[in-house]
């Protein structure tokens, strides 16, 4: 196949997850759609030896993911059918090649060009997106969808609340770190689009009142700091203490719920024993949720009739791949964050910041599993690890 459709399609894919992003799933699902031919051309070309130790580590975790399935066959509500969801981790790793071929194709012109319709394409569906959800809360009407009706939170384009809310800390951590590092992305896009798309999904993100999501970008933050302004670090992570306690206290009952913290404490509880039953694999890939409502029960563990997935990125693999699917998902993370802290690129000055949006939202939703924030997480992974200039990441 031409190299030239090749470098299409993977363009075609980012773009897809652009526009897709927080306004359509099944546009944002064309992402994997296009990239798949582009991993495969590359996959006889790529020298594995140059790829990070964190990709490997992924790749061990969905090992360890077919196997908690296949071990479990007989009490998979599912079958095999939630091993489809591994795509978004074996695509994350296997997409490094081409999209790094892709840019580096590219003249500084090109590359400037591209770069700037992406960001584009994203800042303004999001900002549509959030605007969308915003007139659904405050007039009854939600444009974008042509549907009338009163909500209580900001649930986006979607309506799907957490999944909006988590999926915009990732967001508004992301454009933070672009206003922060403005002198180095001006020629991508207008700075003064870019703070107006900052106010919008910020006061999205607020009108969402979820707590997790909340504190998710407001610890992120420090951390554009922490490589080489300790003292900013620390005064960011004071300022936005004090800021988020009064926005917690403006919002009042929207956040205060003290029946939902009860449900996640008990979703925690259920995920432990889930574990301590089958400690090696556990239950098996995203089989917790179905097995909650007898292990609660066995276990008399509080607010029986709640049940979903575990509510914790850790206990959320814990129960469903066991100890050695949770060695292989901190070895992951660790590795990530470490190749991510010895860099000192414009990518890696924004992607810090998220890893950590990635593991405080982690706490409270389980986001390593859920397919509407793994098409926002594998893709931020990819670009994370490409490399836009010099060492090439294929065999000539």
């Amino acid at each position: 196949m031409d190299i030239k459709k090749i470098h299409w399609l993977t363009y075609a894919s980012l773009m897809s997850l652009a526009l897709g992003l927080f306004t359509s799933i099944t546009f944002s699902a064309l992402h994997h759609i296009f990239l798949v031919i582009p991993c495969l051309y590359f996959l006889n070309k790529t020298d594995f030896k140059k790829w990070p130790k964190s990709a490997w580590a992924l790749l061990g975790l969905v090992v360890v993911i077919f196997l908690s399935v296949i071990v479990n066959h007989d009490i998979m509500k599912e079958g095999f059918a939630p091993l489809t969801r591994t795509k978004y981790y074996i695509l994350a790793v296997l997409g490094i090649a081409p999209v790094s071929a892709y840019f580096q194709s590219l003249t500084e012109e090109e590359k400037t060009k591209r770069i700037s319709w992406l960001l584009y394409a994203l800042l303004i569906t999001t900002t549509l997106a959030s605007l969308s959800g915003m007139g659904a809360l405050f007039f009854g009407y939600n444009v974008l969808k042509f549907k009338a009706g009163f909500v209580d939170r900001n649930g986006g384009l979607f309506g799907m609340l957490m999944n909006y809310a988590q999926n915009m800390a990732f967001f508004m951590t992301f454009v933070t770190g672009l206003i922060i590092y403005r002198n180095e992305i001006k020629k991508y896009i207008n700075l003064n689009f870019l703070y107006v798309a900052w106010i919008v999904n910020l006061i999205g993100l607020y009108t969402s009142y979820t707590r997790g999501a909340w504190l998710a970008f407001a610890v992120s933050v420090p951390f554009f700091f922490i490589r080489k302004h300790l003292k900013g670090f620390l005064v960011s992570f004071v300022l936005l203490a004090v800021l988020g306690a009064g926005a917690y206290f403006v919002a009042g009952k929207s956040v205060i719920r003290p029946d939902s913290d009860r449900e996640r404490i008990s979703q925690w509880k259920a995920a432990y024993y889930a574990f301590t039953e089958k400690p090696v694999l556990g239950y098996g890939y995203m089989n917790f949720e179905p097995h909650c409502y007898e292990i609660k029960y066995r276990y008399n563990i509080e607010k029986q009739k709640f049940c979903g997935h575990a509510h914790n990125n850790f206990l959320e693999i814990l129960s469903t791949t066991g100890g050695l699917g949770l060695l292989f998902f901190i070895g992951w993370l660790s590795c990530w964050i470490y190749e991510t802290y010895k860099k000192d690129d414009l990518k890696a000055k924004l992607s810090f910041p998220m890893i950590a949006v990635f593991v405080v939202g982690g706490l409270t939703q389980s986001t390593f599993t859920i397919g509407a924030s793994l098409i926002l997480i594998t893709p931020m992974y990819l670009l994370m690890n490409i490399k836009l200039n010099g060492e090439f990441t294929s065999k000539s």
